[in-house]
């Protein structure tokens, strides 16, 4: 028996055991609800599986170190002051939080949970050649993927900010600059290495929506791109 055999054999083995063991919870049809976070999560692991586990395998001393410095940061800031005197400073504090990290930056968001559909926001100057070929509509987080004749996507999505909801960004590897998308502050991520994609990201405070744009294209049309996307209907 060859050692691919065996495994295979090894597997349908476990797998056997684990059917009867697990029987009862894998019986139970009733739907699971998982959270906005964990079904993002899911999608950048099945588009790109070595980049997210490579983004996760970090010490965690590492990451409780960073924490720290970084909740230390945080407190030495006369936020206080900062909130009483200007507004927008003060729903910037509320509606989210930026964490860098050594390998990844994570947007955090903060507040109630927001009701009501999700506008529909759309790129008004694709690229020629691009054709949808993925779309994930849900009440809190709308992705569209585009697809080239080589095969190189393009992906846009977006998302209500509200408890319970992060992004993260990998940084390993990349450049991180601030530019501005029609007004907004914003952070693209250009990759050091040309076979993996360029991400776009900006928030919009007024809409409480934080946009993202990932492409295999540079940054000015990344940024096109960005600026093309218009809101093509109002939420009733």
């Amino acid at each position: 028996m060859t050692n691919d055999t065996e495994r295979s054999a090894l597997r349908e083995l476990f797998l056997d055991a684990a059917a009867v063991e697990f029987a009862a919870e894998l019986s139970n049809t009733k739907p699971v609800a998982v959270s906005l976070r964990f079904q993002r999560q899911m999608h950048a692991l099945l588009t790109n599986p070595q980049r997210w586990a490579t983004r996760r395998v970090r010490p965690l001393w590492k990451k409780c170190v960073q924490t720290a410095a970084a909740l230390l940061l945080v407190c030495s800031l006369s936020l206080g002051a900062l909130m009483a005197v200007s507004p927008a400073v003060r729903a910037a504090v509320i509606n989210w939080v930026t964490e860098w990290y050594e390998t990844h930056i994570l947007y955090r968001y903060s507040g109630e949970q927001i009701s009501g559909e999700l506008p529909k926001y759309e790129i008004t100057d694709l690229p020629e050649g691009y054709v949808e070929t993925e779309r994930i509509e849900m009440p809190e987080y709308f992705c569209v993927t585009y697809k080239n004749e080589e095969g190189q996507w393009l992906r846009f999505a977006y998302s209500y900010m509200q408890q319970g909801s992060a992004l993260d960004i990998l940084t390993e590897g990349v450049e991180v600059r601030d530019i501005t998308v029609n007004g907004f502050d914003s952070q693209i991520f250009l990759s050091l290495d040309p076979k993996n994609d360029n991400t776009l990201t900006w928030i919009d405070p007024s809409a409480n929506l934080q946009f993202t744009v990932d492409a295999f294209l540079d940054e000015s049309a990344i940024l096109h791109i960005a600026e093309s996307v218009a809101l093509k209907e109002s939420t009733k």
